[in-house]
C-alpha cells in the first residue's frame, strides 16, 4: 500500500489532471485505488460526477479542517486500497503539510514557467520540513513536468531548471485539448481517447511511480 500526495502551492499545473490521468493507468493495471479530494473547492469531485466513467467509483471528497475525520477516512481507505491519491489544493500550505506527513510518495506538478519553478522551491521546503519529523524520512519526492508545449525552449529547458532543486524528475505530460475535452466528460484520458498520444504518457508516468513504490 502506498499513500501518493500530488502537490504544488501554484495553481493551474494540472495536479488534478495528473492525479486522475494516473490513477487510471493503475486501475487498468489492476491496482485498486482511491482519490482523496482535499480541495474545498472539489474540482476532482466534479470531474468525476461528470461521467460514467472509472473516476466516479474511486473518487471522494475528504476535509482536513477535521484531523479526526481526515485520519478515519484514511484509515478507511487503506483498507480497500493498495494505491491512495491525495489531490492537494493550491496554496493552502497547512494542507500540503498534513499530506506530506502521511505520504509516502510526493509528486510535484511544475509547468514550464519560471514562476513555477520558483514555487516548487518553497513546496520543496515544506515537504523537507514533513522529512525532517518522520523516522522513515518519507514522502520521496519527484517533479513532474506537466502542461508541457512540444517544440518550446521553455518546455525544453524545464528539465534543465529544476535539476539544481535536487529531486528526480518523473516523465512528463504535454498540454492536449483532449485532455480538457475529458474533463468534461467526466472521463481518463484513456476512456475519452485512448488513442491520443498522452495516453502513453501517462502510462509512462503511471510506470515510474510505481517503480519508486517498489523501491520504498
Amino acid at each position: 500500500m502506498a499513500v501518493i500526495a500530488v502537490i504544488q502551492q501554484k495553481g493551474g499545473v494540472g495536479k488534478s489532471t495528473i492525479t486522475a490521468n494516473v490513477a487510471g493507468e493503475l486501475v487498468k493495471k489492476g491496482r485498486a485505488v482511491k482519490i482523496l479530494d482535499l480541495d474545498p473547492q472539489q474540482s476532482l469531485v466534479i470531474w468525476a460526477q461528470l461521467g460514467s466513467g472509472l473516476l466516479r467509483d474511486i473518487v471522494e471528497p475528504v476535509s482536513i479542517e477535521d484531523p479526526k475525520e481526515f485520519k478515519a477516512t484514511l484509515d478507511r481507505v487503506k483498507k480497500e486500497a493498495d494505491r491512495i491519491f491525495l489531490d492537494c489544493p493550491p496554496g493552502l500550505p497547512d494542507i500540503g503539510l498534513v499530506a506530506a506527513l502521511v505520504s509516502d510518495v510526493a509528486l510535484l506538478p511544475v509547468t514550464p514557467s519560471p514562476l513555477d519553478v520558483i514555487a516548487s522551491k518553497k513546496v520543496l521546503d515544506l515537504l523537507r520540513e514533513a522529512q525532517a519529523q518522520r523516522r522513515d524520512k518519507k514522502p520521496v519526492i519527484a517533479f513532474v513536468t506537466s502542461r508541457v508545449m512540444q517544440n518550446t525552449v521553455l518546455g525544453r529547458d524545464l528539465g534543465t531548471s529544476l535539476k539544481p532543486l535536487g529531486e528526480m524528475i518523473l516523465p512528463g505530460i504535454s498540454q492536449r485539448i483532449a485532455i480538457a475535452e475529458a474533463v468534461l466528460q467526466g472521463l481518463t484520458l484513456r476512456e475519452y481517447a485512448p488513442g491520443s498520444d498522452g495516453v502513453e504518457e501517462f502510462h509512462q508516468l503511471a510506470n515510474a511511480i510505481e517503480r519508486m513504490v517498489r523501491q520504498l
